[in-house]
């Protein structure tokens, strides 16, 4: 309904970009969808939905203009392949329309770094608690010490998945080791060991009793 007012919009306000007619015209299908009023039309070409089209119109730019440049090169090889003695001097290629100044829009590369960060976070996430998982398979339940060790877990480059687990078991049984005392690890954690927890709730009692002496 409004897709003229939108794509007049879109050549004021991104007219830098250099986008084609055709390009402008395919954004501005896409957003007439979302407009209701004449009023909504400066904010809809101005919003995320309308950047990541305008990105992606630029890439598609970007690809053209490469095609453009192999498809040139292309036929200027085979021209030689067939006349590799007849014309040793064949005639330059014709020289393929250089694109324009097209650096990538200050929102344009924070969206793009906003999705990869983000994207890897999630991936992250993923391999932390598979790695969670597979160390209380292998009896590591103290969740205090699994905490602490895959905070300070850091990938290695070209690592198993089996070797980081055995990694971080090794940096279990240490941590476990220093936080509840150098004795026997039941389990690699499943519970605090019976003298140490006994020696705790003795220690607890007297100073129970000093308070209420005092």
């Amino acid at each position: 309904m409004f897709k003229e007012e939108i794509a007049t919009a879109l050549k004021t306000k991104y007219q830098r970009f250099g986008l084609s007619n055709e390009a402008i015209d395919r954004i501005a299908s896409a957003r007439e969808k979302t407009v209701a009023s004449e009023g909504d039309v400066e904010a809809a070409v101005a919003d995320v939905a309308t950047m990541e089209l305008i990105a992606s119109e630029l890439q598609k730019m970007r690809d053209k203009e490469i095609q453009s440049r192999t498809d040139t090169q292309r036929a200027f090889d085979t021209y030689k392949e067939k006349h590799p003695d007849k014309n040793p001097e064949p005639p330059t290629p014709p020289t393929p329309p250089q694109p324009g100044p097209m650096d990538e829009p200050e929102w344009a590369k924070n969206l793009r770094e906003r999705f990869e960060r983000e994207d890897k976070e999630k991936r992250d996430k993923q391999v932390r608690d598979a790695l969670t998982a597979r160390l209380k398979m292998e009896g590591c339940s103290n969740t205090g010490i699994i905490k602490f060790v895959m905070t300070e877990y850091s990938p290695v480059e070209g690592e198993s998945e089996d070797d980081a687990v055995k990694r971080l078991k090794e940096s279990y049984s240490s941590a476990y080791t220093e936080t509840f005392g150098a004795g026997p690890i039941p389990g690699y954690g499943i519970s605090i060991p019976a003298e140490i927890n006994a020696a705790d709730k003795a220690a607890q009692a007297r100073e129970d009793a000093k308070r209420v002496r005092g």
